[in-house]
């Protein structure tokens, strides 16, 4: 029985429960408070972890309430897209007060230890934000003399102000330069009348039909072979030609995830079902027919079950036929709308989750033996392929075409899945184009969103004199109730550098990390994250799963993306474009000319972008790249380029983008490496291009041939500091590291320290150069940093830290054949060490040293 599992684990818990109580003490619970790091150390490491195992809607979070002035403690969440409650009726104005109370409660909830709290409630839910503005660029980066359009969305805002702003560096830390935002004077000032804008997620294919050919006023048949992954909760339509009134038919699951056929007069509507629920993750045979003379509707499902590709095994799964004869009293009207749907009754509502392969429709009604046997293989007159072309190298086409009527093909909204496994899946060939029959299915989400398919508010021209940097276009509501800043980027005018640096941005990974919502439970959440909680409609990120539990593979620019806004906090720290500002802020302030460009643009313009430059410096996490961004980075190194990778667990993860929707990217996550979502089995290749996801080190390009180091591990605060390599005694280390002290990075914006976040190691078996110089090796690191998983031999302990050497970030530096050279930090949290102290320290000495050195071999 399913509840087996549940209740071992309950067991389990709660032996485990009971022996990490009598560990538990007032001195263990101050300690923590005072310094976090004391997580990282038994025995409260054991208990953290524990706490960590249970769904964070049985948890409490400390929510902020008024940023950096007020907190509440809240429970999560019950589910996806509801309200965070009210868990305590003290309202603190510490922080530390407030993490203390949260842990005190959980430990009190779920030990039993200490005492009950006094100021518990349930409830009232957090409020919605009511005056809300959304928007987001047709492009992303754009040079100057160009135009770019802006779509805006405001939400109870009746009018509301634009303007262009520059942004330098936008962390508030104490520690730092602080917030350099600054308007650019004139540009893109207005006022302009506020109006709402929706947008409606759900993957589906469209089917043009203003014929009425599929209409089925003389009767119909419709069958597919179908796999549900959800099949409980509301109505999802498989096939339907649906309209307001309601009119027409669709044929689905209903809430109790029944084979349902529904037909609408124009007033009403009535539906036959099944007795029983379809299980889920199961291959099935679905079909109805309705003949209008009889008024009859026959429904049939089969399961289709072999031994690979359903969950379960066929020996446990009764494959007869299920079928049920109903009348239906009304005469179903056609609906007048045009569009025969697959995966969604209306584009704004029905939207299933699950595969669909090779639905068919025949204008007429079949007998009872006729659909069983149509359910299973079927020649209908009308039928649409789901599976890649024949010959093709990839799956990426947006038409799916009808084969007994080239004027029926569909069209994909919402980008359903493609490249995924059929019910022919064998196991035994894992390519779409290899085996087409065997990946004849799309895969649809109903919280899809590939274009939230705004109107456009603001098509702007940027300034012909606009310096390349990071911008954004600032909307403020004209009675100072909210503002929205909409980041892009200018790049240098096409064809030409205006600086001897360049500043590559890792806009894959924005896009990767694009309304990030925290990865499960956050102990702190910032109001941008409750927001995004309320927000589903804003689309999901690349480390998220859909509603059905598959992991996302599509991210797009064409939406509200708040994860880039000043500000915006994810896993609790600055992150992404925040952590990518010190770099520029750092260039800035030692007065560097430099031309900022984008993953972007390196895609798609290759090494020439590049051959302009003197130096290439990366963001601070530049972990999703293309092959074609590989590939120029490694011409530019070998040609003589200079690279500087400061940052860490780069290079890692392979991305590619849609050919017709170039803002779309796709990620397919592998067997291996660190991952919050492992693609289906059979379903690693990119459907946009054809080649193997996962990671580069699977493709033998592991970042270590190139950047002299690789992910090592990850990891939270505190972060560590740098001591010098022992044997620098070569010529170029010694200008290199020319004021630098023995122990530097030390403090830092991100974790405290230069050495965290995500780090990486030089490690000649996996491709780093052997003529390499290792600069400086990490110290200070805890056991909250475990060694990278798909390095892992077995599951052994001692992978943290303290014991493991290869938990480690290493700073190298090395020279190419063609008289280039490398440079690398291995560290995310080191561009957030560039500018602590005025600027004043070893990170930055050792950074100036590498860029000048690159400099001088210009001169």
């Amino acid at each position: 029985m399913e509840s087996t599992v549940p209740a071992v684990e309950a067991r389990f818990a709660e032996r485990r429960a009971a022996r990490l109580r009598s560990l538990i003490t007032d001195d263990l619970v101050t300690a923590w408070v005072r310094d976090p790091d004391t997580g990282n150390r038994e025995p409260m490491s054991w208990i953290l972890r524990f706490l960590d195992r249970r769904p964070p809607s049985e948890r409490t979070t400390v929510y902020e309430a008024v940023p950096g002035a007020e907190y509440r403690l809240v429970h999560p969440p019950a589910r996806r897209g509801a309200p965070f409650r009210v868990a305590d009726r003290r309202r603190f104005t510490d922080l530390d007060a407030a993490r203390e109370a949260r842990l005190r409660r959980e430990l009190h909830e779920v030990f039993g230890w200490g005492e009950a709290p006094a100021d518990a409630v349930d409830g009232p839910d957090l409020p919605p934000t009511e005056q809300v503005l959304l928007g987001y660029p047709d492009r992303i980066s754009v040079a100057p003399g160009e135009d770019i359009t802006f779509m805006v969305s405001a939400e109870g805002v009746e009018e509301y102000t634009t303007e262009l702003v520059r942004l330098r560096h936008v962390d508030d830390d104490p520690e730092g330069p602080g917030v350099r935002v600054d308007a650019v004077p004139g540009a893109w000032r207005g006022r302009h009348r506020g109006r709402a804008q929706a947008i409606r997620p759900g993957a589906h294919i469209v089917v043009t039909d203003p014929g009425g050919v599929t209409g089925g006023a003389a009767g119909f048949t419709i069958a597919a072979a179908v796999q549900p992954t959800i099949v409980t909760g509301a109505r999802q339509a498989i096939v339907a030609r649906w309209g307001d009134g309601p009119r027409g038919y669709a044929l689905g699951l209903d809430e109790e995830g029944r084979l349902a056929l529904w037909l609408g007069d124009g007033t009403a509507e009535e539906a036959a079902r099944l007795d029983d629920p379809l299980d889920p993750h199961l291959w099935w045979g679905v079909g109805a027919s309705h003949d209008p003379a009889t008024r009859q509707v026959t429904l049939v499902a089969r399961p289709l079950v072999t031994s690979v590709n359903s969950r379960l095994s066929p020996i446990v799964v009764d494959d007869r036929p299920r079928v049920a004869r109903h009348r239906i009293d009304l005469e179903m009207a056609p609906a007048t709308r045009g569009e025969l749907l697959f995966g969604a009754l209306t584009p704004g509502e029905g939207h299933y989750n699950g595969k669909i392969e090779s639905p068919g429709l025949w204008p007429y009604p079949l007998t009872r033996e006729a659909l069983v046997t149509a359910v299973d293989e079927h020649e209908a007159p009308l039928r649409w392929w789901f599976g890649p072309p024949e010959g093709g190298g990839n799956a990426a086409s947006l038409t799916v075409p009808c084969l007994g009527h080239p004027g029926l093909d569909g069209r994909l909204v919402n980008l359903p899945v493609r490249g995924v496994t059929g019910r022919h899946f064998t196991g035994r060939i894992e390519h779409y184009a290899v085996d087409p029959r065997g990946y004849g299915a799309v895969h649809f989400h109903d919280d899809a969103v590939t274009d939230a398919d705004w109107a456009p508010s603001h098509e702007l021209t940027v300034p012909e004199d606009l310096h390349s940097g990071v911008y954004a276009l600032k909307v403020t509501a004209a009675d100072g109730s909210c503002e929205r800043s909409v980041p892009f980027f200018v790049r240098p005018p096409r064809g030409r550098a205006t600086g001897d640096l360049a500043l590559l941005l890792p806009t894959a990974t924005y896009l990767a990390y694009s309304n990030e919502r925290g990865l499960g439970y956050v102990p702190l959440v910032p109001p941008g994250t409750a927001f995004l909680e309320h927000r589903y409609d804003l689309g999901l990120s690349m480390y998220a799963s859909h509603t059905d539990g598959s992991g996302v593979c599509y991210a797009s620019w064409r939406r509200p993306i708040l994860t880039l806004a000043p500000g915006f906090d994810i896993h609790l720290s600055p992150f992404t474009l925040a952590n990518d500002l010190y770099v520029l802020d750092w260039l800035t302030e030692q007065g560097y000319s430099f031309d900022v460009i984008t993953d972007h643009d390196l895609h798609a313009e290759g090494v020439e972008l590049l051959r302009r430059y003197r130096g290439v410096l990366t963001g601070a996490h530049p972990e999703y790249a293309s092959e074609q961004m590989l590939e120029a980075l490694e011409q530019y190194a070998d040609g003589g380029g200079n690279i500087g990778y400061l940052g860490g667990n780069g290079y890692y993860w392979i991305v590619s983008f849609h050919p017709e929707l170039p803002h779309v990217m796709e990620l397919r996550r592998g067997e291996g490496g660190t991952r919050s979502w492992q693609a289906r089995p059979g379903e690693y290749h990119h459907a946009t291009t054809g080649e193997r996801g996962g990671l580069w080190v699977n493709r033998n390009r592991a970042p270590q041939k190139l950047f002299g180091v690789g992910f090592s591990a990850q990891g939270g605060v505190p972060s560590g500091h740098y001591r010098l390599g022992p044997d620098l005694d070569d010529e170029t280390a010694k200008r290199l590291v020319d004021g630098v002290p023995d122990v530097f990075g030390d403090t830092g914006l991100d974790g405290g320290g230069a050495a965290g976040g995500e780090i990486d190691r030089y490690e000649p078996s996996l491709g780093s150069p052997p003529n390499a110089l290792v600069i400086a090796t990490s110290e200070g690191i805890g056991d909250g940093y475990q060694f990278a998983v798909e390095e892992l031999g077995g599951t052994n302990p001692g992978q943290g830290a303290t014991e493991h050497p290869g938990v480690r970030s290493d700073i190298v530096y090395f020279r190419t054949r063609g008289g280039g050279s490398v440079f690398s930090a291995g560290s995310i949290a080191y561009s957030g060490g560039l500018s602590v102290n005025g600027y004043d320290n070893g990170v930055s000495r050792l950074t100036r040293n590498v860029i000048e050195h690159w400099l001088a071999a210009h001169d």
